[in-house]
C-alpha cells in the first residue's frame, strides 16, 4: 500500500510531493491560496496570495468567485483588496449570484455601495433572474433600495416568475418599501 501511495503521488504531483509524504497528498486536494484565504477572512493572507500571483477572479472548486465568497462573509475589506486587485464585480457563481446581487439581499449598504462605485451592473440578474433590486425589495431592505433607486435600478425588470419589485412589496404587504418604489416610479 505504501508503494501505491507513493508511486501515484510522484506521478501526479512529482518528487517533491512524494518527499513530503502523505501530507503531500492534502496539497492535491486543497483549494487556491486565495480562496482558502477568502474562506478564512484573512486580508493578510489574500494579500500575500495576490502578491504571489493569485488572481483575484479565483473560484473556488464549487465555481464561486472569490469576490462573491467574500460578500457572503461580508468582509467589505475583503471586497474592497479583490476589486483593487481586479476582480469583475459582476462575475456570477454557477447559481447565478453576483456579489451586487448577494450584497443587496443580505442589506450590506456599504458593500453594495462601493460594488456599485466599481462598475457593478445595477441591473444585472442574479439567481432566478432576480436583479439586486428585486434581491432588496424581497429582504425588505429599504436604505438599499433607496440606493439602488438612485443608481438607476430599473423598476420594470421581472423576476423569473414575473413579478417587479413593487409587486413583491405591494404582495408582502410591506407598505413602506412600495411607497419608495412608487415615489421613484418606472424607469
Amino acid at each position: 500500500m505504501q508503494i501505491c501511495f507513493a508511486f501515484a503521488l510522484a506521478l501526479t504531483t512529482g518528487p517533491a510531493a512524494m518527499a513530503a509524504g502523505p501530507s503531500g497528498l492534502s496539497a492535491l486536494f486543497s483549494e487556491q491560496p486565495i480562496v482558502e484565504a477568502t474562506k478564512k477572512g484573512s486580508l493578510s493572507e489574500a494579500q500575500a496570495a495576490l502578491i504571489d500571483g493569485a488572481s483575484a477572479n479565483a473560484r473556488a472548486d464549487n465555481g464561486t468567485p472569490v469576490l462573491v465568497m467574500a460578500v457572503k462573509a461580508e468582509n467589505v475589506d475583503l471586497v474592497r483588496l479583490l476589486v483593487e486587485n481586479g476582480a469583475r464585480p459582476d462575475d456570477k457563481a454557477k447559481d447565478e449570484t453576483t456579489a451586487l446581487t448577494l450584497a443587496s439581499a443580505n442589506g450590506n449598504l456599504e458593500i453594495v455601495s462601493y460594488l456599485l462605485d466599481h462598475g457593478a451592473d445595477v441591473n444585472e440578474p442574479g439567481s432566478l433572474r432576480e436583479t439586486a433590486i428585486i434581491k432588496a425589495v424581497r429582504g425588505r431592505r429599504n436604505p438599499v433600495v433607496r440606493l439602488l433607486v438612485a443608481k438607476g435600478a430599473d423598476l420594470d425588470e421581472t423576476d423569473a416568475a414575473g413579478a417587479t419589485a413593487l409587486d413583491i412589496a405591494e404582495s408582502a404587504g410591506w407598505q413602506d418599501t412600495a411607497a419608495l418604489l412608487k415615489k421613484a416610479g418606472p424607469k
